[in-house]
């Protein structure tokens, strides 16, 4: 087996991008048009994408329309798609060495507020706050309180993996993220 793509022998590495670029292509594998382009991939996409919407039963939903940017209005993933043709946009904040500054999610929760009521068009809005794993969100134990008292779902990787239900899928990107990042 040829070692993990993201660990090697780094005191320190930026990861938080590399975390925006894998949910960015993660989110955007849950639309309906992949399901028979890779199935493992899609289903588990879209396990995941409704796990941050707080979606349990996902099965017979569908998410078209999936659109998604990086560092838009500096907000690390801002989503946009439809979920059985309502439209819905997922706000994702990641954190990875650092906390959350004081107003910076009020700020940016209220920045997309005003862009959806400017825009017109009703969109149920989803804010996740987002930690790679456990350990790192134990180095601050105030700050999921913080962030649901925002409007703010806590969530970490490892609590998206967990959803996953067939791994590893044979995709190589996929899988390297989701199944063998954490496990290596």
């Amino acid at each position: 087996m040829l070692p993990s793509f993201f660990t090697d022998s780094s005191d320190s590495m930026k990861f938080e991008e590399v975390i925006d670029f894998f949910m960015s292509w993660t989110i955007r594998c849950a639309d309906d048009k992949n399901r028979t382009v890779a199935p493992l991939v899609h289903n588990n996409s879209k396990a995941i994408l409704a796990k941050l919407i707080g979606v349990e039963e996902y099965d017979e939903l569908e998410f078209t329309d999936i659109e998604v940017w990086k560092q838009h209005r500096h907000i690390d993933l801002w989503c946009e798609f439809k979920l059985n043709n309502q439209p819905h946009a997922l706000i994702i904040e990641t954190k990875m060495y650092s906390t959350f500054r004081k107003d910076q999610l009020k700020s940016y929760k209220d920045l997309v507020k005003k862009y959806y009521n400017d825009k017109g068009i009703k969109h149920d809005l989803h804010f996740v706050a987002l930690r790679p794993d456990y350990e790192l969100a134990k180095k601050h134990p105030f700050e999921q309180a913080h962030c649901e008292s925002h409007g703010y779902t806590y969530l970490n990787l490892e609590q998206l993996q967990d959803v996953c239900i067939a791994m590893p899928t044979g995709n190589d990107l996929f899988d390297e993220f989701w199944y063998r990042w954490g496990n290596s």
